[in-house]
C-alpha cells in the first residue's frame, strides 16, 4: 500500500504550476493523481488514481441510488480532475481548486497515508497545531482518569 507521510512546502507560480515533492513522486510510481476538493477542510485532496478507483461504489446501471448516495456522488466526484505530473513532478492546478484552497505563491503538501493534501501554508500550520493540542489534551485527560 502506498503511504504518503510528511510535510513539504513548494512554490506555486502565477500559472498554477507546482511540483509534487520528490518523496511523494517516488511513492506514486508513475500513477496519475485524482484531485478533488476536501469535504472537511479548505484544501485539495490528491489521490493516486489506482487508490481512488478501488474506492468507488460498485453500483450497476440498474441499481437505483438513494438520494443520499446521489448527493454524495455529486459532491465527491463531480469536481474531480485526473492529472499526470510531468517527469519532473510538475503539475498545473486548476484555478477553481486554487481559489477553494486559498493558495497564493506556495503550497504545503501534507501526507495523509493513502493520499496527500495541498494546503495554504498558514492554514496547514494552524490545523497541525490544533491537532497536536487536541491529542495532547486528550492524553492528559486519559492520564488524569477522565473520559476524553
Amino acid at each position: 500500500m502506498t503511504q504518503f507521510r510528511g510535510k513539504f512546502i513548494n512554490g506555486l507560480d502565477k500559472k498554477g504550476r507546482c511540483s509534487v515533492p520528490a518523496l511523494f513522486r517516488t511513492r506514486l510510481a508513475g500513477d496519475s493523481l485524482v484531485l478533488r476538493r476536501s469535504t472537511r477542510h479548505a484544501c485539495i485532496e490528491a489521490w493516486p488514481a489506482s487508490t481512488f478507483d478501488t474506492s468507488l461504489d460498485s453500483h450497476g446501471p440498474l441499481d437505483e441510488p438513494t438520494e443520499e448516495e446521489e448527493f454524495r456522488a455529486y459532491a465527491l466526484y463531480s469536481d474531480t480532475l485526473e492529472i499526470t505530473p510531468d517527469p519532473d513532478g510538475r503539475m498545473i492546478l486548476p484555478s477553481e481548486l486554487i481559489s477553494f484552497a486559498g493558495l497564493t505563491d506556495s503550497v504545503t503538501f501534507l501526507g495523509r497515508m493513502k493520499c496527500f493534501e495541498l494546503w495554504e501554508p498558514a492554514a496547514a500550520e494552524a490545523l497541525i497545531d490544533k491537532a497536536r493540542t487536541f491529542l495532547t489534551d486528550n492524553a492528559r485527560a486519559r492520564a488524569a482518569g477522565g473520559d476524553a
